[in-house]
């Protein structure tokens, strides 16, 4: 059984930094053993990154949000604490993915290429519940039709809670499994 640990933007710039919020940081350890766990059961872990020219504020993300964020080759960019070291010394069960907007169009087939063929079961967890968590676990959704998709509730987190259990209701609805 193929196990693929999906972690969405997990970086500076939306724990601590331009895009920040209260209990960011408190998902680290968790997310971090969940990473960790998945690995030592010989499973795979995809890690996106936002990632954002410096023009950012000219692409159409940038006009409807309008804050700079996870620029390429800046620290926030970077995966946020322990999870840095993926991106320093990566292992041959994970893969870095960049995607340009909320959702990655590639995801799917990024996530089939790490694992070597569909994965039987997608953990998702990361940050923003209410906009990346979501957009990538629908894009993983339509694309992996035979793989079980569950998020991991207690380690995704948004600033908006009222937006992010609003997510977590369509994701249910839609036959996804969300853990608490």
């Amino acid at each position: 059984m193929k196990k693929l640990l999906v972690v969405i933007d997990y970086q500076n710039d939306f724990v601590n930094g331009a895009l920040g919020f209260d209990g960011a940081e408190d998902l680290e350890p968790g997310i971090y053993a969940a990473a960790q766990q998945t690995l030592a059961e010989d499973g795979y872990v995809l890690f996106t990154r936002d990632t954002h020219p410096a023009e950012y504020l000219k692409t159409r993300e940038g006009k409807h949000l309008p804050v700079p964020h996870c620029i390429e080759g800046t620290e926030g960019h970077a995966l946020f604490g322990r999870l840095h070291a993926f991106e320093e010394t990566p292992h041959p069960h994970t893969m870095l993915l960049d995607k340009f907007t909320f959702g990655s169009p590639d995801i799917g087939q990024r996530a089939t290429e790490l694992c070597s063929g569909a994965p039987d079961i997608v953990d998702v967890c990361g940050v923003v519940t209410d906009i990346c968590v979501l957009s990538n676990t629908l894009a993983l959704h339509a694309s992996l039709p035979g793989s079980q998709i569950r998020v991991l509730g207690p380690l995704c987190g948004s600033g908006n809670k009222e937006a992010a259990q609003k997510a977590i209701d369509l994701l249910q609805g839609m036959g996804i499994e969300v853990t608490n």
